[in-house]
């Protein structure tokens, strides 16, 4: 065989073993880079996830009462004018009758155990699909999955009485008497939230001087057509 065969001859080979000494560093060099980006985003997908759920507990607990565990009044309120153009439903509000006594009495820390008491007690009453806020210091608020005035005073009266029938005791032993006000409104569906809160807490009020421990709800009254 001539020189210049056999140097022809040794360059294929050579051009034929080259991919074989020099891909696979290559490949596996890909192969690595490839496994930390996977690796990094596997984490970075974690982060993000953690951050999610962080955000969402700072957002839940900046909406409820620290006291009761209730929605605040922004997010009862933002709550209940996203939900009455969903469902039917009725708003009541409630408050602590006799409640500046209560304090002064028997001291806000007895106080704020009264409320948390009627707060349970609220939360016991309603159902799964209605709503209880505290919108302010002695008084709550629900929105009730209803537009049905008989549904609606028996869930109120319901409230009104299991209240009045709680055994709420300071740490003496000393029983203090509890009951609530309640006034309420019936069809959520026109008006503003605002206005309906008004004509609510007109009702509360009503209550109270009729002797309070009682129950004032009236439907909406309908706009003509």
């Amino acid at each position: 065989m001539s020189a210049f065969g056999m140097h022809n001859k040794m360059g294929f080979v050579i051009a034929a073993f080259c991919p074989l000494v020099i891909a696979p560093p290559i490949s596996f060099k890909v192969f690595q880079q490839s496994e930390r980006l996977r690796i990094t985003l596997i984490h970075l997908g974690e982060v993000m996830q953690r951050l999610e759920e962080t955000n969402a507990r700072l957002l839940e607990k900046a909406s409820r009462d620290s006291m009761t565990g209730l929605l605040n009044r922004e997010a009862f309120f933002t709550h209940v004018d996203k939900m009455r153009m969903q469902v039917p439903g009725s708003l009541l509000i409630i408050d602590a009758d006799h409640f500046k006594k209560i304090n002064d009495q028997h001291g806000h820390y007895n106080g704020d155990g009264a409320l948390t008491a009627i707060a349970h007690c609220i939360s016991r009453t309603v159902s799964e699909n209605d709503s209880i806020g505290r919108i302010g210091g002695e008084e709550f608020a629900v929105f009730l999955a209803s537009d049905r005035e008989n549904e609606v005073r028996a869930v109120a009266e319901t409230i009104r009485a299991e209240v009045a029938r709680l055994d709420f005791r300071t740490p003496e032993n000393e029983r203090v008497p509890l009951s609530v006000s309640i006034g309420g409104v019936i069809d959520l569906s026109e008006e503003t939230i605002a206005d309906h809160f008004q004509t609510a807490d007109r009702r509360l009020y009503e209550a109270k001087r009729n002797g309070r421990n009682c129950v004032i709800i009236k439907p909406v009254m309908k706009s003509a057509a």
